[in-house]
């Protein structure tokens, strides 16, 4: 037997050219199927996702032709000449497959390392295999020691530890603050892209209650249509800073908008409620004077961005620990394979 796997990812192709490969909202389970009798494989599975499309599959050691009729596959289903693309695959063999198939499903191989997301993808495409009948012996052995591979990476190593993210990071804060977000009110002063990415974070873990305002009302209404928020005229957002836990600031004004005067008046009105500020501009909306306030914590993107820094840095310096586990458990799958192999052959 020889297990393969082949692939693209986001390492080896920009998006453009990964989306003409995906499985991403097909019926999956029908087209393991499809692969498996067209390519006439002993075993196969299709992980499909936002940043790879990889087929792991298991052939006969005496069977030459079992690769070219994946990539056939690949081309005749989604309708493309393959020999266009064939320099953004990579191809891994028996224990290279092995390797690789460990360091995805720990996140070792994600844009962003120590992300767990791809693990819970990686169970779903085995569950989805397995009901279409197309995994056997191999698979399901490797697929588990994967997953108890990636457990002892999460468990062992400090590898998922931290946010990596802006905005993962600001949400974090927010609940240290705050506690939880449910019942808080947030108001977004402005239209950047990172705040516009924050308040989609903030709303996923639990906010309910936005405000959104703009110098350019218009833009506003857009955006509060787009986080089931309400629109707020710009003159206006003063006076609902009594009213708010939250305030994103995104104006690319010249100037600071919020300043140390109007956040001290402010706080007998909201009975010494804490404030979070996320100042995300630049030049900054918020006077840096603010922070000295009691009871208001004031972060800037540069605060953040060295939040995510020490945590990226705190992972990386766990891919060693994480290497020796890998390493470890490919050998025990691979001496477990060479045995099946042999009882095959005196079969």
């Amino acid at each position: 037997m020889e297990l393969v796997v082949l692939g693209i990812n986001h390492k080896t192709a920009p998006v453009e050219i990964r989306e003409k490969f995906s499985f991403t909202g097909k019926p999956i389970v029908e087209v393991n199927r499809l692969l498996k009798e067209s390519a006439a494989l002993l075993e196969n599975l299709i992980l499909s996702t936002c940043n790879r499309v990889e087929i792991y599959a298991v052939a006969g050691s005496h069977d030459k032709d079992y690769l070219s009729r994946i990539k056939n596959f690949l081309g005749q289903y989604h309708k493309i000449n393959i020999t266009d693309f064939e320099n953004r695959f990579y191809l891994h063999r028996n224990e290279k497959v092995v390797e690789h198939l460990f360091r995805v499903s720990s996140g070792l191989d994600s844009m962003v390392i120590g992300e767990m997301e791809i693990l819970g993808q990686v169970k779903q495409a085995y569950h989805e295999a397995r009901h279409a009948q197309t995994t056997g012996k191999v698979l399901h052995r490797l697929f588990e020691k994967a997953f108890n591979t990636a457990k002892k990476i999460r468990t062992e190593t400090a590898i998922t530890w931290g946010t990596v993210s802006v905005s993962s990071a600001a949400v974090r804060l927010a609940r240290k603050i705050l506690g939880e977000l449910a019942d808080k009110k947030a108001l977004i002063i402005g239209a950047g892209q990172v705040g516009e990415q924050l308040v989609l974070y903030l709303k996923k873990n639990g906010l309910k209650s936005i405000l959104v305002t703009n110098r350019t009302l218009e833009k506003a209404e857009v955006l509060a249509k787009n986080f089931g928020a309400q629109a707020l005229a710009f003159e206006g957002y003063r006076e609902k800073l009594s009213e708010v836990d939250i305030v994103i600031a995104s104006t690319g004004a010249p100037h600071c908008i919020i300043k140390k005067d109007d956040i001290t008046h402010l706080m007998p009105k909201r009975h010494q409620r804490p404030l979070f500020l996320i100042d995300l501009a630049v030049p900054r909306d918020v006077e840096q004077e603010v922070n000295k306030i009691d009871n208001v914590y004031l972060y800037d993107i540069d605060d953040l961005q060295k939040i995510v820094d020490v945590n990226i840095n705190l992972r990386k310096s766990q891919l060693e620990n994480c290497e020796k586990i890998i390493v470890s458990a490919r050998q025990r799958f691979i001496d477990w394979l060479a045995n099946e192999n042999l009882k095959h052959h005196e079969n």
